[in-house]
């Protein structure tokens, strides 16, 4: 049995750099914002995911608990190296689609660690296995191995650090009309290049914002949702993928990421293409990611990606397809996605204000980078 599937409702709870609330609270805010937006209450959910790697998150169970769900027809607790805010939405639905329930709720919530690691934890660690060779050349953190793949991609196709901070400022502009996003103000090149330097090309505004927060949707079958509370939005496809070796530096072509792989596979899905996008979502843990993502969609050819930016197309009214609308990651913060999830909701749904995008009626949500990369396709339902 497969049936169409939509999004019923999205919401966030609180969402900032710092905040007293336990990940238990802010997921029980998230999911009751999200159930709120489609006129449901706990008692109507019969089905339940997330991804809750890294920080401090809780389990689906703990959520369902906490919400007072009578009973759960499907669960699923997502660990791993994954495409960590649409994992647990795609999941949702493909649960619905077969028939495994007939309301879930999707969420992600995020706590960062606060005060000192506990001893032992730090740069005094052992390491084993690969990483033996790889740390003692600063190959340690996600930003240093994507710089790597960063910097092979200035060196094929002209791309620039001044590239790369138009895209810090295009999330910005979007952030400042933005009123959940905790990064409001305006930035300049001169801000940009201002900021200190993570690891070569990246600067700290290449990076996204860590905060404390979480969304969630409401997953059901097309024909429920189209009685519910708000229009519905039409779950088209998603996908997850990864490319031709399991660690990046054994890649034959540094070009192009796992987001290469994933837009072949949405496309191929669906049978619709970049041509049909009207706003895209793109997952920008660092700045560079969403201008791959972009390109190996196809919504510019490869290497156009930071004149894209620079050029102004990227941004709302910019006369093609704009991304990141809420700030994303970068402005909006660090919520693994699923505030792109919820903004591409709003967006089909006409409810984003001066970000709004005119006429949007097909969106897409990207999330991961390096290896694996997964991507959703969302359309209103005209």
């Amino acid at each position: 049995m497969t049936r169409p599937v939509a999004i019923a409702g999205a919401g966030y709870c609180a969402v900032a750099r710092s905040l007293e609330q336990s990940a238990g609270r802010l997921t029980v805010d998230a999911c009751r914002a999200a159930l709120a937006d489609a006129g449901l209450t706990a008692k109507d959910v019969d089905g339940i995911a997330t991804y809750p790697g890294g920080g401090d998150s809780v389990s689906s169970f703990y959520a369902a608990e906490s919400l007072g769900v009578p009973k759960l027809n499907w669960f699923e607790d997502l660990f791993g190296w994954m495409p960590a805010g649409i994992t647990p939405v795609i999941a949702a639905a493909e649960a619905v689609a077969n028939g495994g329930c007939d309301v879930a709720l999707a969420f992600r919530t995020v706590k960062r660690p606060h005060g000192r690691p506990p001893p032992g934890i730090g740069f005094g660690a052992r390491v084993g296995g690969d990483m033996q060779f790889r740390a003692p050349f600063g190959d340690s953190m996600t930003s240093s191995w994507l710089a790597m793949w960063a910097r092979r991609h200035m060196h094929e196709f002209g791309t620039t650090e001044e590239h790369l901070g138009h895209v810090a400022i295009t999330s910005r502009h979007h952030a400042s009309m933005n009123p959940v996003a905790p990064l409001r103000e305006e930035i300049t090149l001169d801000d940009y290049f201002a900021s200190r330097m993570i690891t070569t090309p990246f600067r700290l505004l290449d990076c996204d914002f860590p905060v404390d927060g979480g969304g969630a949707v409401v997953i059901t079958t097309l024909e429920r949702a189209r009685a519910m509370a708000k229009p519905p939005v039409v779950v088209a496809g998603g996908v997850f993928a990864t490319g031709p070796r399991p660690d990046w530096d054994q890649w034959d072509d540094l070009t192009h990421m796992a987001s290469k792989y994933a837009g072949d596979r949405l496309w191929e899905r669906t049978g619709m293409s970049a041509a049909d996008l009207d706003v895209a979502e793109l997952y920008d843990g660092f700045s560079w990611l969403s201008l791959c993502w972009l390109e190996d969609l196809g919504v510019c050819a490869k290497g156009d990606g930071g004149p894209y930016f620079a050029s102004g197309k990227a941004r709302v009214g910019g006369g093609r397809v704009p991304v990141n609308t809420h700030g994303g990651s970068m402005s909006g913060g660090r919520l693994h996605a699923i505030s792109h999830v919820i903004e591409c909701v709003k967006q089909l749904r006409g409810e984003c204000g001066d970000r709004q995008v005119a006429g949007a009626e097909v969106g897409t949500v990207t999330a991961g980078g390096g290896i694996m990369g997964g991507a959703l396709l969302l359309t209103a339902d005209r």
